[in-house]
């Protein structure tokens, strides 16, 4: 025999020489000195049991403990070690020749010796122990389990060494053992046909299945499906047949277990299958929540989403499961093709996640958001170097003005910002161009592999911005001489000597009147041939009050008057040359302030209505000057919220 310094070897070689599982530690620690003395030259580490072993084997045998491979237990003043192997050995035994012979019982508590420790056996609801064992929870070593029934039967005896998959299999064999007999085959068939009528044929196939094709027995068992349904009853059957004998055979027991077995197994993978079932329908949810506005979500975002009820579906599926499905969607195809979702960061490192379908629609949408919040900024900005009479780079140089408008949308729309440089949205847009996206004729996002410059996208020019600013700014501003002497006191006269020359042969007046043909969309004064009346003002404040009520009617709850007059603008004004769609969007923009001016002199604020102001678009579309347009049904719409415009601007 070759020599080891392994304790636990030594304690089964020891055991196995003297027959025997309970070892008094005294009687081992004197065979282990022997041994010591006569392998030390062989295994130098026997070296520390030569004179006094108790010490050092001890703590060995704590140890071995302390991993379940073995029991300390007292006896008449002495330390007994008690071998746990030896009897998981004889159980593993018994599976073993289960797998070749059904008929052999399972083994149960009365099957051990009389020394056996109850200590280590561990008893437990079967249910329990099964659904843990099924789940694949890490359960303890060397433990030998006892599974309690809840009616009255036998425990069955499970070694940590066997698993649940196998003992399911053995129960299984035994039924499918008992189904093999003649008149129990056909005692059982009939009962399953009695309980499905007119499911004739798909009972007896079940039934061939079950006794003669045990891998697809244990599938269907997974699956939940029909047959899972007959076999549940088959279980039944056998259940309530045996629990009604009362002087049970071995067989007889065998039997119940088995049964009781399959049917917590049945349960186990129904429930496991409604879980499934629940989870695919949640990740399908997940998918869908995607596609629904704002259309861009960050991580907190997408934990937060829920179901059509409102119930969150973070619960219905597992983080795991959660974490999983982003990692599967964001991730290219084999082909190095986009993902069907794409992630981007914002300028604070938050991360998004926004759909590939989405993406073009959402930075049009986008767009025309940032355009209100970007003009407004640098209207403001502007208006303040105007009442200093001061100036930017920004106002006279296109470079300058279009990084000016890349750091306002930074600021204002940091997910516009972070789209526009993403690297997959020049790869979108065209592929979209490729497949002919007719929604790319009127937006375009890049020229030559290129951005195209800050002011495009968002449709903005210095001299509107500039006409915008100079509105604002207080009457003597506008007045050549004044101003000049305004900035000529105030250190800022610089070059404007100039612009005194030229504009001081215009009136106040007139120069108004030409800032709001340049700018287009400038609001009018619509009331300036009612500055006499008394009452005004107060039909003004009616007419505006009007206004709002019927804007909430027309434009939707997640957009803006000025973004739906941009959208609409854009469908019926078709022409691509810049400056002759300019132009025709100014032609009709004065038809509206003349046509809108005769309506206000003679109507009253109480009658403008949502109906009032549709039929007055539909009136003013059809005259000669608007009738070629062919786009009506838009132009109309356009019609009303420019007008719904004038009166709240005014």
């Amino acid at each position: 025999m070759s020599s080891t310094a392994n304790i636990y070897t030594l304690l089964r070689l020891y055991a196995n020489k003297q027959q025997k599982t309970l070892i008094p530690f005294d009687e081992f620690c004197s065979y282990l000195q022997k041994y010591a003395k006569h392998y030390v030259t062989e295994q130098p580490d026997l070296s520390k049991y030569l004179s006094t072993p108790e010490v050092p084997l001890n703590q060995e045998i704590e140890d071995l403990a302390a991993k379940n491979k073995l029991l300390l237990k007292e006896s008449e003043g002495k330390q007994i070690i008690v071998i746990t192997a030896y009897f998981m050995d004889k159980i593993n035994k018994i599976y073993q020749n289960m797998a070749t012979n059904p008929t052999i019982p399972y083994p149960i508590p009365t099957d051990l010796p009389n020394d056996f420790p109850k200590d280590m056996i561990t008893s437990q609801d079967a249910a329990d122990i099964l659904y843990e064992l099924l789940e694949g929870k890490k359960q303890p070593e060397n433990v030998i389990y006892s599974l309690v029934f809840k009616r009255e039967v036998e425990p069955v005896l499970l070694s940590a060494g066997v698993s649940p998959d196998f003992l399911i299999q053995t129960a299984l064999a035994k039924l499918r053992l008992l189904m093999h007999r003649g008149e129990q085959h056909d005692y059982f068939q009939q009962k399953l046909l009695s309980s499905n009528g007119g499911r004739e044929l798909a009972v007896k196939n079940f039934f061939s299945m079950f006794i003669g094709n045990e891998e697809a027995t244990i599938a269907k068992l997974k699956e939940a499906g029909d047959s899972f349904y007959f076999m549940n009853q088959l279980f039944l059957f056998v259940r309530h047949d045996y629990e009604k004998i009362k002087d049970r055979t071995a067989e007889d027991v065998a039997l119940l277990q088995a049964v009781y077995i399959a049917e917590i197994a049945a349960a186990f993978y129904k429930n496991r299958s409604q879980i499934d079932l629940q989870r695919e329908t949640a990740l399908k949810n997940l998918e869908l929540s995607f596609s629904k506005p704002p259309y861009y979500f960050d991580t907190a975002a997408v934990q937060k989403f829920v179901d059509s009820r409102g119930v969150p579906l973070l619960g219905q599926y597992t983080e795991d499961d959660l974490n999983e499905y982003l990692r599967q969607v964001t991730t290219p195809s084999a082909d190095n093709e986009l993902p069907s979702l794409l992630t981007f960061k914002t300028n604070d490192g938050i991360r998004f996640f926004v759909l590939n379908e989405k993406v073009l629609s959402l930075v049009m949408k986008l767009c025309t958001e940032a355009r209100t919040k970007v003009r407004d900024s640098i209207t403001k900005e502007w208006y303040g170097y105007m009442q200093k009479f001061s100036t930017t780079p920004a106002m006279k140089d296109m470079t300058a003005f279009n990084k000016r408008l890349e750091e306002l949308v930074a600021l204002e729309s940091p997910i516009l910002y972070a789209l526009l440089n993403s690297p997959f949205l020049s790869v979108i847009y065209y592929d979209a161009r490729e497949a002919k996206d007719e929604t790319l004729e009127k937006f375009k996002l890049f020229e030559s592999g290129e951005l195209v410059p800050y002011n495009e996208l968002l449709m903005l020019t210095q001299h509107s911005i500039m006409t915008d600013a100079k509105i604002l700014l207080p009457v003597w501003y506008t007045i050549p001489i004044l101003s000049w002497i305004i900035a000529l006191f105030t250190g800022k006269h610089k070059n404007r000597v100039k612009t005194v020359k030229k504009d001081s042969k215009n009136t106040q007046q007139q120069k108004a009147n030409k800032t709001v043909q340049q700018k287009g969309e400038a609001t009018i004064s619509i009331y300036e041939e009612h500055k006499s009346q008394s009452n005004s003002s107060g039909k003004k404040e009616e007419l505006k009050r009007m206004a709002s009520e019927i804007e909430k009617l027309i434009v939707p709850p997640d957009s803006t008057l000025d973004s739906e007059l941009t959208s609409y603008l854009n469908e019926w004004n078709h022409l691509l040359d810049k400056t002759a769609k300019k132009n025709l969007v100014e032609d009709v923009n004065s038809l509206i302030r003349d046509y809108l001016r005769k309506i206000l002199r003679t109507s009253s604020p109480n009658s403008f209505t949502l109906e009032r102001i549709k039929e007055l678009s539909y009136t003013l579309a059809k005259t000669p000057a608007l009738q070629k347009i062919k786009d009506q049904e838009n132009l109309q719409v356009y019609i009303q919220l420019y007008m719904l415009r004038l009166i709240k601007k005014a």
